[in-house]
Order: C-alpha cells, then structure tokens, then sequence
C-alpha cells in the first residue's frame, strides 16, 4: 500500500508539473509607477484558480496552464483592474492599470473580501473563503481553521473551547448524528459550498435549550445559476489496525428543481490498551484492558427541492444507513493482598462474541414561503426518525490461583440481548419577521419521542445458556416536549446593538417497564431566557456581553434499568430516576480585526449527569451507574489568535484557562474538588509553494494537570500532529497525509474516589497516520435548505 500510494503522489505531480508552467507580470499605473503589493486573482470562468501578490516593483509570478483567463487585481480593499489575458509561453509582460478605473469595493462584488472573522451580537463568523488552508477541502477542512473550534485529532469529534461537544447544524437543520457518522458527512461538503460558518457559544432562544455546549451552523451558498457538481473522497486510517472510509455527494440544479445526492461507507476497526488501579483496604486490583472493536456502515441520502414560485420552495429530505460492529475486548484483573503485596489471584474476562447491529431512517419536508418585505420569510418543517438496534453483549469470566490453576466454580458466561427502537416526530413552524430597525424571529416546535427496549440476560457455568427470567422485560420511555420562541433584535446606534430572547418548553415524560415497579409521569414547565449586547467601538474592536439558561436531558441510556453483568464484580445498569441538569452561563467577549478573539466567560451547574462507578469496599463491586452526582462552578478564560508572520506562514494560537469547582452530591461522593485548568494549541499552516497548491502543517498541543466536572483530577500531558496536502488539476484534486501522537505522549491519567477507594486509568498512546484523496468537480452549486431541527441519528450501534 504504502509504494502503491508514493507512486500515484509522483505520477499525480509529474502531470501537474508538465502541464503548469511559471508565469511572470508586472503591474503598472497608467502614470508608470508601480502597483505594489496588489493582490492577484486568476479566474477560469467563475472558479478562482490562483492567487498571488505583487512585490514593492510590481512584479509578480504563479503558475498556470496554457489557455485565457480572468485576472482581477485589488489593492488595500479597492478593485484596481479586471481584464482578459491569454497565457501562452510563460510571460504576461507589464499589465498596465489606467487611474481612471479605479471602482472602489462598495461597487462591485468581488469574491474573497469578506472578512476572515465577523462579530455579531450572538455570535462569531467565519468566512472560509478568506482561510487559504481550507481552499479545495471539505466541511471538516474548514472547521479546523475557525476561531474557538477544536478538532480532535483521533475521532475527528468538534467542540468548542471551554464548552466541549456542540450541537452541528447545516443552515439551521440540526445534524444529531455520532461523531464518526457526523464526520463522515461533513467531508461530503464542499469548502467552495460554504457561504460562511456561525459560531455561537451561547445559542439564541430560537435553538432547543438542550445541551450546554454551544452551536456551530454551516450556512451554505446559495446559487440561483444551473449547476452541476459534486466530491468524490476516501481516508485511509491506521493506528493499532486500518481503517478506510469512501463519501460522494453530487449536486444538480436545473431550472425550477434542484437534485442532491450522498452516499458513503465505511469498515473500520480499532484498538487501545489502557491501565486501571482500584485501591482497597486489603487488596489492590491492577487491570490490563485491551479495547478491540470493528465496525462496518453503508448509508445514502437524497434531497429534491421545487421552486413552485419565487418566493415558494418545497422539498424533501431522506437518509437511511445501515451498520454492524463487532466487541473483541479482553481484560485481566490481578488481586494482590495489602500491605504484603502477593498475587492472590486473577480474574480474565473475554467480550469476544459482542456484536450488534442498527439501521437509521431519517425523513424531512419543508416549506419555505417568502414575502415581499425584505427578509420576512416562514419556514415549515416536518421531521421523521427511526433508531433501531439489537445488540448481544456477551462477556466469558474466570478466575485463577497465582499457579495459574482454575478455580472451582468461578467460570461463568453471561449474555444480555437488547432490542431498542426509537422513533421522533418533529414540527416547527419558523417565521423571521423584520419591522423598520427590528429583526423579529419567533416560531414553535413540537417533538414527540418514542423509546423502547426488550431485555433478556442469560448464564453459562458449565453447560448452555439459562435465562434469568427476573431479567426478563420491556421498558418504555415516551417524551414530549412542546416549545415557543421569540428573539428580537435591534440595531441602537451606530456602535450598539442588542438582541434578546425568550423559550418556553413543557416537557412531558412517560416511563414503565413491567417489572421493577418502574410507571411514572414527570411534567417540566421551563423557560430559557437569553440576552445579549454588542459595542462596536471602532471598526476593529468589538465587545459583547450574552447570558444563556441550558438543560441537559438524561437520555434512554440513563434510564434504561437494564442490568448488565461482566463478570462477578463488574455490573453496569441505568437509573430511572437520573433527573435533568440546568446551567446558566456568561460570557465577556472582545474580538480585533480577524486577528484576537479573548473571551471570559462563567458557567453554573447544578445535578450534573455522569456515569459513576461506584467501588463496595466490602465486597469489592463496582457498579456502573448513572447520577444526579454533583454541582459546578467554572470560570474561564479563552484566547484565539490568528496571525501571518511572513506571506507563507499563518499561526493559530488557542488558550483556555479556567479554574472549575466540583461538588459532590452523592453519598458515595460526597466531596469537593477544585483547580485551575489550562488547554494551549499551537497550529502552523505553511505555504511551500507560490501556486499555493502544497501545504504543510504542524500542530503541538499541552493540557496541564487538573479536575474536571466528574470529579476526578488528571496528569498533564501533550501531543505533536503533523501533515502535508497537495491540489492538484486546478486544485480540484487533494491529497493529504497526517501523522497524529508523533511521539506518542498523548497519555492522561485519570484518577476519582467513590466510597473513599481510588481508582486511577490510563489509555495506551497511539500513533495514527491518515492518507486522504478527496475530488471536487463540476460548477458551484448550492440551494437554501429548510430550518429544520430534525434529530438524524445515522449510528445507533452499541
């Protein structure tokens, strides 16, 4: 594989450097100075190609092909000259500029003049189109460039620093997706499609109050021009295994119907060993985990729009994916006698024969009707999903004398079936209402939640499997959660502006299972308020005042009583009685230029939900357990910089400083924990060419020792991560390579406290290298896409 892929890189490269050739100009003014430090734009058609700068003299140089193209030169933000020119040996000779056509920018359109990064009073912009690194990528590409946002290197998960995981929406239509399915999207979509990428730490009312993380909406362009396109890409992954992912999408638009299409598919396996230490009294348990797993998906999607008017659109969304995954994990658990610190015995445990499997189906119709007032448009949405999964957890235990001999009668098999369907009924209506100076957005939403499971458990000791028939039953779990919004927004002054917001929700919850005596109905009435205030002071410097009120909702994981057992002392259960979690949270915020973001920000919590595994000293049982554990309080502050030391060198500099103080709730925890945090990222993007078409890049990341909300501390620790990508074919053609954990010292150690016995774990550091082709084709194509709040789910695998 590895000569196969450095062939294709040198066969790839010796085309492009055949057909490309240098080429060379000066500009000059119409009085015969020399235009300095202009920028270039080449243009094939309406597809910018290149892009260059002049030198103190005039004189610049790129790289293109023969043929007749579009150049525009700009200079400090004024359109200087447009003008044909036909390449043909190399040399464009002196372009001369008359004075007389100067058009200032407030005149023309010109592609990339927007601004790297925009305040607004809820929240930041991020142009990607200004991002030279994310030019010829993908969604994902893009999202590692925006201010506030971190990409984890392995998973390719999102979040935002100082908040953690985020809601992903694409033009306001919520993408409730698993982060490996999510990403896999994401790489379906264009960085050309991408009109801009809002993120918005402290969501408006207009959003569903669930979650404390924050909002990241990919807006799309919209193109009202007959169009085809589309991306065609695989990845290849390798870090204890190889793993290898395919996505396509392809885009077409023709008169009053546009067309959109996906598909992508995935087989994947992985590895990691980890470490765990249990200290008792009499006993100290050291554990040898190995988690093994392998995974296989297929899914497609299908989108149809129809503008039945100018200001009329309908259309249709559906998804469907299918997967199934396989446990292969084994552990070793040796007891050792305290204080004298001899072997008594161990313990093995074998998941080999966990398999699952699942199926998505996700369905959304919208319409979207506009009015003759200036942006007063009203959104419908109907949204249909449906989670299905049946996994068998098996686990095969048995203990051993130090001689390594068995012990009697401590064999054992235990095999838990469950089956889970889940199904979501969603409709929105969204109406975005300007009066003179007021914007206006006000709407409802209505879901209705439908969640069940069927549980069976069976032991082996010696010859087939017994169902434990107390284990036996059916839990349901229906919730119903009814919204109304209204934001509004107003622009005070020249310098201030202000937007406020109000959500209402009635949240219904219905449970019962047909044994342990679980039937219950909760009724929540809650309402999230939210405000926010921007001071413009002068055209670089902004500064922003939000406040936010949040809920955490326990899931069907959470409460599901299911008991599920490992072994004689490893149990895992839900906790029908796991309420939900609010927060309210602050944030000061100061934004110059595209270069600094600085923010402050507090968050308060209460009834935090956390799996918490309990430790019995007395018979050395740990339990699983989802509570209602503890309390925080964080205060924080973040720091973004981007900055461009010399023409081919950009560095992106993070900072996250915050001191978090913990409270435990529980018996079991009843403790405080607190201290001071620190997340640092230091990312380079190098240009190593003139045509802009190679690109390296390094990153180095440090996070200090500290405490979490969990209530456990860690070690510090730190990673180094490096890549190259070349574009290729007018830069239509990407390939990449990353090299994640170089040196492998990626590796935290966590330590809590339950019932006073520690517990401390460390996972194994990987190495992971990624290979990725990525082919972008056709024209720019792009539609408005409805508001839709759909949940889609395309992993539901256990």
């Amino acid at each position: 594989m590895k000569k196969i892929g450095i062939s294709l890189l040198f066969y790839f490269t010796s085309i492009v450097a055949y057909g490309q050739q240098e080429v060379k100009g000066t500009l000059i003014f119409g009085d015969n100075t020399p235009i300095s430090f202009a920028e270039i734009l080449i243009l094939d058609g309406e597809n910018l190609i290149q892009d260059s700068s002049s030198n103190e003299e005039g004189y610049f140089s790129t790289t293109l092909n023969d043929g007749k193209y579009t150049i525009r030169i700009e200079q400090y933000g004024i359109l200087l000259h447009t003008q044909e020119v036909s390449v043909n040996g190399g040399n464009l000779g002196i372009i001369l500029v008359p004075i007389s056509d100067n058009i200032t920018l407030t005149e023309t359109v010109v592609t990339g003049q927007k601004k790297l990064i925009e305040k607004k009073v809820d929240r930041l912009i991020f142009n990607p189109d200004q991002a030279e690194g994310a030019k010829g990528g993908n969604a994902l590409d893009a999202l590692k460039l925006a201010p506030r946002i971190k990409i984890d290197e392995n998973t390719d998960a999102v979040s935002i620093v100082g908040k953690g995981a985020v809601s992903i929406l694409i033009n306001d239509r919520l993408m409730q997706m698993e982060p490996a399915q999510l990403s896999n999207y994401l790489k379906t979509i264009r960085t050309e499609d991408i009109d801009k990428i809002e993120i918005i730490t402290s969501p408006p009312a207009k959003f569903d109050a669930s979650g404390n993380s924050g909002v990241i909406n990919i807006v799309l362009k919209n193109s009202k021009q007959d169009s085809f396109n589309g991306s065609l890409s695989t990845a290849l992954s390798h870090a204890n295994y190889t793993g290898v992912n395919y996505n396509g999408n392809v885009n077409y638009r023709k008169g009053k119907w546009t067309l959109s299409a996906r598909g992508f598919t995935g087989d994947n396996e992985s590895g990691q060993g980890n470490t765990n230490t249990v200290l008792y009294t009499a006993n100290r348990w050291e554990s040898e985990r190995y988690n093994h797993s392998k995974n296989k998906y297929l899914g497609a999607g299908l989108g149809i729009d129809y503008n039945i008017s100018e200001t009329l659109i309908t259309g249709f969304n559906l998804d469907y994916s299918i997967g199934e995954g396989q446990n292969l994990s084994q552990a070793t658990d040796y007891i050792y006698d305290l204080p004298s610190n001899d072997l008594n015995r161990y313990l093995t445990t074998d998941h080999s024969g966990t398999q699952w499997d699942w199926r998505y189906v996700g369905f959304n119709y919208h319409v979207i009707k506009k009015f003759n007032t200036e942006g007063k448009k009203l959104t419908f949405d109907f949204d249909y999903s449906n989670n299905n999964s049946d996994a068998d957890n098996l686990a095969t235990s048995n203990e051993f004398y130090p001689n390594h001999l068995p012990i009697e009668n401590k064999f054992q098999s235990n095999l838990t079936e469950n089956n889970y369907q889940s199904d979501r009924f969603n409709f929105s209506l969204d109406m975005e209402h300007p009066i003179n100076s007021w914007k206006m957005n006000y709407g409802t939403r209505i879901r209705i939640g439908k969640d069940e499971t069927k549980n069976k458990r069976f032991t082996k000791t010696d010859a087939d499997f017994i169902e434990e028939d107390e284990y036996k039953y059916h839990f349901k779990y229906d919730e119903n959660i009814y919204a109304f919004f209204y934001d509004v927004e107003k622009q005070i002054s020249e310098k201030w502006s202000a937007k406020a917001g109000l959500r209402y929700e009635h949240a219904k919850i219905k449970a019962f299972s047909d044994k342990e005596n679980i039937s219950y109905t909760k009724t929540n009435n809650d309402l999230f308020p939210t405000a926010y205030i921007m001071y413009q002071a002068t055209e670089n410097h902004s500064f922003s005042v939000n406040y936010s009120r949040r809920i955490n909702r326990p899931t069907m994981w959470h409460l599901n009583p299911l008991l599920i057992k490992l072994n004689d002392y490893y149990y895992q259960t839900g906790n029908p009685d796991v309420l939900p979690s609010y927060s309210n949270n602050f944030e000061f915020e100061h934004a110059y230029k595209d270069m600094f973001v600085s923010s402050i920000y507090m968050s308060l919590t209460n009834d935090i939900v956390g799996q918490i595994s309990e430790h019995n000293p007395s018979n050395q049982v740990m339990i699983a357990k989802p509570f209602n554990f503890a309390k925080s309080t964080s205060i924080g502050f973040s720091e973004t910089v981007n900055i461009k030391p010399i023409k081919w060198w950009k560095i992106n500099l993070t900072a996250d400083i915050y001191y978090i103080k913990t409270v435990g709730k529980i018996p079991s925890m009843k403790y405080t924990l607190d201290g001071i945090n620190g997340d640092f990222s230091f990312t380079n993007n190098f240009e190593l060419n003139k045509a802009k078409t190679l690109f390296a890049n390094y990153n180095y990341s440090y996070s200090s020792k500290g405490t979490d909300s969990d209530l456990d501390t860690y070690n510090d620790y730190l990673q180094h991560n490096a890549g190259i990508r070349a574009m290729l074919f007018n830069k239509k053609l990407q390939l990449s390579f990353n090299v994640n954990n170089i040196f492998e010292n990626h590796r935290p150690t966590y330590t809590s406290r339950t019932n006073d016995v520690y517990s401390s774990w460390t996972n194994e550091s990987v190495r992971t290298f990624r290979f990725s082709i990525a082919y972008n084709f056709g024209k720019q194509f792009n539609i408005e896409k409805s508001k839709s709040n759909q949940e889609q789910s395309a992993a539901g695998g256990n």
